[in-house]
């Protein structure tokens, strides 16, 4: 199935969701693992409707000392991670997503987590499917810090039903439902 046709699917069964116990569940497990645990810095998109509530994880990584950046879409190509904490002003973006009006910029290879989003995921190749925009595959190609996705079951699939290009990036870690 090629990704248009896979992400009209998905995006249909997301508007109906009701995914409190997964994502609780995702939270809990993230929070326990390494990769966050040694992080003194995690990049985060600030969600949308149909994604994983981000904001719990802002909040303990917060309430950690740990730095928070933000996703700031600059060109077609290309976009930023922005230093954001409670005094961080947003704008809604063209695209209908949450971002920095402005603040300190770091380099991508700086951030020790990203959190990376996804509309889904399979658990065979840890393969993601994402917006359409490319913009953590153009991310991720480089990036030397840890990432991980959180999929509740409807972001979940055994092997990829979307047509996976050469240019898209993996994730190194996907927790999901039935994550040990």
């Amino acid at each position: 199935m090629d990704k248009s046709a896979a992400r009209k699917e998905i995006l249909n069964k997301l508007k109906n969701l009701d995914n409190i116990e997964d994502v609780q569940y995702l939270y809990n497990q993230l929070f326990e693992t390494d990769e966050w645990i040694n992080a003194s810095s995690v990049g985060v998109t600030l969600s949308t409707d149909i994604e994983i509530d981000t904001n719990p994880i802002i909040e303990m990584a917060l309430s950690q000392n740990k730095k928070v950046y933000v996703p700031k879409v600059i060109s077609k190509s290309d976009m930023d991670f922005i230093e954001y904490n409670e005094e961080t002003e947003l704008f809604v973006n063209k695209m209908g997503i949450s971002e920095p009006l402005d603040g300190p910029k770091v380099d991508i290879n700086d951030i020790d987590l990203l959190i990376v989003p996804g509309m889904a995921f399979d658990m065979a190749n840890n393969n993601r499917l994402g917006y359409g925009g490319g913009y953590y595959d153009r991310v991720l190609v480089d990036y030397p810090g840890n990432t991980i996705a959180l999929a509740d079951r409807i972001r979940m699939y055994e092997k990829s039903i979307w047509k996976v290009d050469d240019f898209d990036q993996q994730v190194e870690t996907i927790i999901h439902p039935d994550f040990k």
